[in-house]
């Protein structure tokens, strides 16, 4: 019962709940991890919060003797309950059975409070040791969420399953896929939360929605049916003295639910080619970044039946491609590319010739390019123009991220050839995700 108690009253405890409630296979791997921080450290412990040794056994007995006690007591009122007549030896049997179980009662409240002391002043002993077993419990549940949630073709499916079991044990054996998944999962939830928010409304014009102050753009009764059942209208409150305060609010912050219209796509919504930065400075978080950024444009792409290619790239003419199709992708097609890191220097021309390539040779004529990197290369006037007239001949664009974040004000050469550049010291890892998810050009 203490260690319950310290359980549900830990800090840890609501995350724990929240991520466990429901979903077997993070239910099952935090209690396995709880178990094995407790069992060991409670073997010590609980038998100096039990008092004095073979207290606990004494109690069993002492409750035994009690409930016997009791029960004599119990028959002997019924049989002069049912007597017609005094009997005083019956009397007699009943006071001195009636004393007895007050005698066991009395010393089970003893041999309890003499537990009760002891685990008393083991309390915080216990206490710090439940919620040290509580903390990695809640990390064990997350990072099975996460792993799930990153890499699974199911990522809402968290039942103990053997694809699951077997991608938990793949994934934990790789601190690069491991690192990954810590930012893989969160764009995949952004990326479906974009799917959902996406509605058709009247003759095929596309809507989603967002959350502004404009009013002619507010979500009215009948356009909020049509986006989705679950919206209620914005401006209901209006009707209300109570909820008038709640809308003003609202409006005031730029909260107010409005539809956006979708511009038609013009270009885009081809397929996509991934250029990422390999290179050794890059190992560790931005390599983790880069890699979670290419896999959820890889899921772009098959969401909309398109191809993708990962341009793994470091030194001069050191590349390796992997390529994906329309349902031929397996998990292990992805794990297999996000494990794969080349290490050494930085080159642009390989990247950016393959990429031409695809497009000459491999059907990516209609591709667009997303090219990572944490540094610098100087590419040539003449590669620079060779590459000019292609994305004129072939109407592409390139996007390029930069992870500068620990170098603001370095200067790089994206600006050449890129139409498009997000930078990690302007923006935080999740906005660059969100606003290219956001970007008709991929989505």
């Amino acid at each position: 019962a203490p260690i319950l108690e310290h359980m549900t009253k830990s800090e840890e405890y609501p995350t724990l709940k929240e991520v466990c409630e429901g979903r077997e296979l993070p239910a099952y791997e935090a209690t396995s991890e709880f178990a094995s921080k407790v069992s060991g450290e409670l073997d010590d412990l609980l038998p100096q919060l039990s008092g004095k040794q073979g207290a606990l056994h004494t109690l069993e007995k002492l409750e035994q003797s009690e409930d016997q006690a009791a029960k004599r007591l119990n028959d002997l009122l019924e049989q002069r309950s049912d007597s017609h007549r005094s009997d005083p030896a019956l009397d007699a049997d009943v006071v001195k059975a009636a004393n007895e179980a007050e005698g066991k009662r009395r010393q089970v409240a003893a041999v309890t409070k003499l537990i009760d002391d002891s685990a008393l002043q083991g309390r915080d002993e216990i206490k710090s040791i439940v919620q040290a077993a509580i903390a990695t419990a809640a990390e064990r549940a997350e990072e099975v969420q996460g792993i799930v949630g990153a890499w699974s073709s199911e990522p809402g499916n968290l039942q103990r399953t053997p694809e699951n079991l077997a991608l938990l044990k793949r994934v934990r054996e790789s601190a690069a896929l491991r690192d990954i998944s810590k930012y893989l999962g969160r764009f995949r939830e952004m990326l479906a939360q974009k799917k959902q928010n996406g509605y058709a409304y009247g003759r095929g014009e596309k809507y989603s929605l967002e959350l502004g102050s404009d009013l002619s753009r507010a979500l009215t009764r009948e356009l909020g049916r049509a986006l989705s059942r679950a919206i209620s209208s914005e401006l209901v409150m209006l009707a209300s003295p109570e909820t008038l305060p709640l809308f003003l609010r609202k409006y005031q912050r730029r909260q107010i639910k409005q539809y956006r219209r979708r511009e038609p796509v013009y270009k885009g919504a081809g397929d996509i080619i991934c250029c990422l930065d390999e290179s050794g400075s890059t190992a560790g978080e931005c390599a983790a970044w880069g890699k979670a950024v290419a896999m959820t444009l890889l899921e772009i792409a098959e969401s909309e039946g398109r191809r993708f290619a990962l341009i793994h790239f470091s030194d001069f003419g050191t590349i390796k491609t992997d390529l994906f199709f329309p349902k031929q992708t397996t998990v292990e097609d992805r794990l297999r590319a996000a494990e794969t890191f080349l290490d050494g220097g930085t080159d642009f021309c390989a990247p950016l010739n393959e990429a031409l390539r695809l497009m000459e040779e491999k059907g990516f004529e209609k591709a667009d390019i997303v090219f990572i990197t944490d540094g610098e290369c100087v590419l040539s006037p003449e590669f620079i123009s060779r590459l000019q007239e292609e994305q004129v001949r072939r109407r592409f664009t390139i996007t390029g991220i930069l992870l500068d974040q620990e170098n603001a004000g370095m200067d790089f050469s994206l600006r050449a050839f890129c139409q498009n550049i997000y930078r990690t010291s302007e923006l935080t890892g999740e906005a660059i995700v969100y606003e290219m998810v956001n970007n008709r050009e991929y989505f």
